[in-house]
């Protein structure tokens, strides 16, 4: 492949100088071989620069990557989701492509202790997949720190922890302090006073702290008394919503740190976009989105 400006560009990683993959679990990435060694410090991480008329050592510039790369890695980003970004989606309905240009224009513009948003609506719209794709871009091309968890998985590292006689803040801590926080599927499990604990304890301590979260929900938000109860052929089914899971104290505090987001559409699962198919007008992407897209799929 070939840059506009003639420079030959890695085939492999777009000129990005890191590749995405997975490793059991969890996405992970790692140095591009075009960028390894390093060609300017030969992976010595130190070169000698001109200051004030002498040469002085200085960090070579191949560390800030190795520090995002370690980013993206602690941010423990889904496998599934390892080769995903916030543009891949193909919206099937207005509210996705909204979501879409918002997430694309906030992932350039973000600065810490900004507003989050909370996706909520139906299982398979790519609500988790925008998250994912808003972490690895704010750790690799932005340096900043972030943690993706779904609830129940931490609910269940928690009670791992307590088998292991561990302190529940050897869990929590990790969450408390990264630059960005993404809860996927708040609202789901048991809905016991245990669970709401640890969740109002990771809540409350990133909003003292103004730190930002982002989180995804299948539930709606807010229930009207006529929409609390169904009734089908097998009798009545009762509703709930994410206020009514969570409680008030959460829930209000949620508000106040996410821009509520509803996103709809086809379910991607059941009926996935046709082969080829164009996927609708897209916003215009960040020179910085389009060089790092570009071939990592």
């Amino acid at each position: 492949m070939q840059s506009s400006d003639d420079r030959v560009v890695c085939e492999q990683c777009g000129g990005a100088s890191y590749r995405i993959g997975a490793k059991e679990e969890v996405a992970v990435a790692r140095i591009c071989s075009c960028s390894s060694p390093c060609p300017r410090c030969n992976d010595r991480r130190v070169v000698m620069v001109e200051q004030d008329g002498r040469r002085v050592a200085a960090a070579c510039s191949c560390t800030d990557l190795r520090r995002r790369i370690e980013l993206f890695n602690a941010a423990r980003v889904p496998a599934r989701f390892a080769d995903k970004w916030v543009d891949d989606i193909r919206p099937t309905h207005d509210s996705q492509g909204r979501v879409l240009y918002e997430l694309l224009r906030y992932q350039d513009e973000f600065e810490r202790g900004q507003k989050g948003f909370l996706l909520w609506g139906a299982p398979g719209l790519g609500k988790t997949h925008l998250m994912c794709g808003l972490v690895t871009y704010l750790t690799l091309e932005r340096g900043l720190s972030c943690r993706f968890i779904e609830f129940m998985q931490l609910i269940g590292e928690l009670k791992a922890a307590y088998a292991q006689g561990k302190w529940d803040a050897e869990v929590v801590a990790p969450l408390l302090k990264v630059d960005v926080l993404v809860i996927d599927e708040l609202g789901k499990g048991k809905d016991s006073e245990w669970e709401l604990g640890v969740l109002d304890q990771l809540i409350s301590s990133r909003y003292n702290a103004n730190r930002t979260i982002h989180a995804t929900s299948n539930l709606r938000p807010v229930l009207a008394q006529s929409e609390l109860v169904s009734y089908t052929d097998s009798g009545p089914v009762l509703h709930q919503s994410l206020q009514q899971r969570l409680g008030d104290r959460i829930y209000s505090r949620l508000v106040e740190m996410c821009s509520f987001q509803q996103v709809q559409g086809d379910d991607y699962r059941v009926k996935p976009p046709p082969r080829g198919a164009a996927p609708g007008k897209k916003p215009q992407l960040s020179p910085s989105t389009k060089q790092h897209t570009k071939g990592l799929k």
